[in-house]
């Protein structure tokens, strides 16, 4: 048995936890479901208040992105609450294997948990052949497993923030984890499998809610990945903008993964790379395209809209920007801020963490760009820092949300 797999072993066997950051509550939840079944004893850390984010400015040099030291300090926090057994705990994170520094977080995990948690591994979920010693092993079946939990996830958080604007908070949160459960109790059965049913029922759960009030103004939120998602690092941004009369719309998960793999495609177009892989992403690709355009049907005719085709985001995106421009988020935000225009969604904010120096030229950056393809837009950048408060987003939201477009 090669090291990699004692390692892996060992952490099954001896049942140690793991934990993982908080960035889509609902994914995670049946993404985590998948591989506590195959052994592994998964948590995700939701942090609150200002701990975890003055833990992370403690561990990690303040020129670092904000998405590193607000995982860290929650890891950090967590670790420190005395719940875990320090010698059988251990934290993931995924790595994408691009420019972004983000590939780079696992290092300065394991530099800041060494001193005070030495005994913690820092695990790596990754699809790019990174840290090969301690990266977690997902066989095919697995793999399917959890992109098919990516699109169960992406379907509940649509009709989840669709409804959030219209309905009662409690009956809304209700039947999110009625579908949750829903889907978990169906893991390792064929049920699960059989997408359309389990779509079918998770619509059926929301459509069963008793609306109220009249259509909203919508506001689309793009922007590095992990802030955008994330309700702590966000400042409860969706909250937020609901609370102050607005539907809050946010991508789904599955066009980041989709924007990963034809960014292969433009590395083979551009430069020959990736020649041997090129054929099993294109398959892929059109095999991922054919499922989310499937669940787009089953909306059709409800109260409920579908998340944009891809291939109408990527065409969009090249009004304005070269698919070339890829490094962390890359030409998806620019794409998504004119598919989003395109579709009446036309108040757009883009979140953009401290140290993010990609996001911020992808994002602010081509705002002018953008408007000048989509005048009407109404767009508006967000600054996320560890050291700062919310207060000086919420002013600029408001700035925004009294000229709703």
């Amino acid at each position: 048995m090669n090291s990699r797999k004692a390692f892996f072993k060992k952490l099954r066997d001896e049942g140690y936890t793991i934990l993982v950051p908080d960035m889509c509550p609902i994914h995670f939840a049946i993404m985590t479901s998948i591989l506590n079944r195959r052994g592994y004893k998964m948590q995700v850390v939701t942090p609150h208040g200002r701990g975890a984010k003055d833990a992370g400015l403690s561990a990690v040099h303040n020129d670092s992105c904000y998405p590193v030291i607000v995982t860290c300090g929650a890891f950090i926090e967590e670790l420190r609450t005395g719940k875990h057994d320090l010698n059988k705990t251990a934290v993931i994170i995924s790595q994408t294997g691009g420019g972004c520094r983000a590939s780079n977080y696992l290092s300065l995990f394991k530099k800041a948990l060494a001193k005070e948690f030495p005994t913690v591994p820092v695990i790596s979920l990754n699809f790019s052949g990174l840290e090969k010693e301690r990266s977690l092993p997902l066989d095919i079946p697995t793999g399917l497993e959890l992109y098919r939990a990516v699109l169960y996830g992406d379907f509940i958080q649509n009709l989840y923030n669709q409804s959030l604007a219209y309905y009662p908070r409690d009956l809304v949160d209700e039947a999110k984890k009625d579908c949750i459960k829903h889907v978990v109790d169906e893991l390792g059965t064929r049920k699960y499998r059989k997408e359309k049913p389990n779509y079918l029922y998770f619509l059926e759960r929301f459509s069963s809610l008793q609306p109220f009030g009249e259509k909203k103004p919508r506001v689309g939120i793009v922007g590095e990945i992990y802030v955008k998602y994330s309700a702590y690092a966000n400042n409860n941004l969706g909250d937020f903008l609901v609370a102050n009369g607005t539907e809050a719309v946010f991508p789904s998960l599955n066009e980041f993964l989709l924007y990963y793999v034809y960014n292969t495609f433009v590395d083979y177009s551009y430069y020959g790379r990736g020649k041997k892989a090129h054929p099993v992403f294109r398959l892929f690709y059109k095999y991922a395209l054919r499922k989310t355009r499937k669940t787009a049907d089953l909306l059709k005719g409800t109260t409920f809209l579908p998340y944009e085709d891809f291939e109408d985001i990527v065409s969009c995106g090249k009004e304005v920007i070269d698919s070339g421009v890829k490094m962390g988020e890359g030409w998806l935000i620019p794409s998504e801020m004119v598919c989003f225009a395109r579709h009446d969604v036309k108040n757009i904010v883009v979140v953009q963490p401290f140290g993010c120096l990609p996001n911020h030229i992808v994002g602010k950056g081509m705002v002018r760009a953008v408007k000048e393809v989509c005048p009407e837009a109404n767009i508006v950048p967000l600054d996320f820092d560890a050291s700062s408060t919310s207060v000086n987003q919420e002013n600029r939201l408001k700035l925004m949300l009294s000229n709703l477009a």
